[in-house]
């Protein structure tokens, strides 16, 4: 495609990220360290588990017949963007080089390629189903969780316009290549549409390939630039939270020592003041 703009563009975006991350890195180490927080291997087990079955699995949300639907549309979306990683590292390495498909795992000949593609364009079907869900709620019969919101929008014009720009890369890479080749089952939907396109010119194809391919290269990294300061930062922090959150029993409350004696001193029990999450910070400001 264009290694120069690609270049230019991950130099751009992975700079004002990481500028972003050591913002928020910053606040997160103002904390003071989690004590209980065990490294045995039956804990790092349990944590691991808590990630895959309801981080990655969406456990709670598929679980919850208070909003049932909206917990599936979430899972969907959730779901494309763990499918769609690997092609989006695609994309990149295509942006090199047109022909780069993981050295020959993810070709089309091979049976690995076109389960991954069979199995990304489905997921990228119900991620657009799943938009449209929360588009609903949001515009045309807005509920007591989502109402009427610019932000909310915006991610939804973001997550959807991707897919479909997936969906028109593939298609206008049909075109290109096959000249009007038959449907196949491993693009149900990139196939369909390149047959569609095929009465199209050479140049507008080209035209229609690069508009997918860039639409969807460049936003996901616009999209991540994002997220730091919008409420769907929770898209990054979702993972650490679940992985580093408490075992012990919900409702549980924390064991404070010298309980007694705190009370006899009347001191505080627990959390009290914002200085009482970082101890060492308010010594150290204290003292320069």
């Amino acid at each position: 495609m264009n290694p120069i703009l690609m270049t230019v563009i991950f130099l751009g975006t992975l700079g004002m990220f990481a500028w972003s991350a050591q913002r928020r890195t910053r606040l997160l180490l103002v904390g003071a360290p989690d004590t209980e927080f065990g490294f045995d291997i039956d804990s790092l087990t349990k944590r691991a588990v808590n990630v895959l079955v309801y981080a990655l699995g969406q456990k709670k949300m598929v679980n919850n017949p208070r909003y049932s639907l909206a917990g599936a549309a979430h899972a969907a979306i959730f779901a494309a963007f763990q499918i769609l990683l690997l092609n989006t590292v695609l994309l990149w390495g295509r942006a090199y080089d047109e022909s780069f498909d993981f050295f020959g795992l993810l070709s089309e000949g091979s049976i690995l390629g076109e389960l991954y593609s069979f199995a990304k364009e489905v997921i990228v079907g119900f991620c657009i189903v799943g938009c449209g869900v929360f588009f609903y709620y949001r515009v045309i019969s807005p509920q007591k969780r989502m109402t009427l919101s610019g932000e909310g929008l915006l991610i939804l014009f973001i997550i959807s316009t991707m897919m479909l720009a997936d969906y028109l890369y593939v298609g206008a890479r049909f075109a290109i290549l096959t000249h009007g080749g038959s449907w196949r089952w491993y693009e149900p939907v990139g196939s369909a549409l390149g047959i569609a396109l095929t009465h199209q010119s050479a140049g507008t194809l080209v035209v229609l390939e690069h508009v997918g391919f860039w639409w969807h290269a460049t936003w996901v990294l616009l999209f991540l630039n994002i997220l730091p300061y919008s409420k769907h930062f929770h898209i990054i922090t979702a993972l650490p939270n679940v992985f580093g959150q408490k075992l012990d029993a919900p409702g549980k409350l924390p064991d404070v020592d010298d309980i007694e004696g705190k009370i006899e001193r009347e001191e505080p029990i627990g959390i009290a003041k914002i200085e009482h999450l970082a101890p060492d910070a308010i010594v150290t400001s204290n003292t320069s």
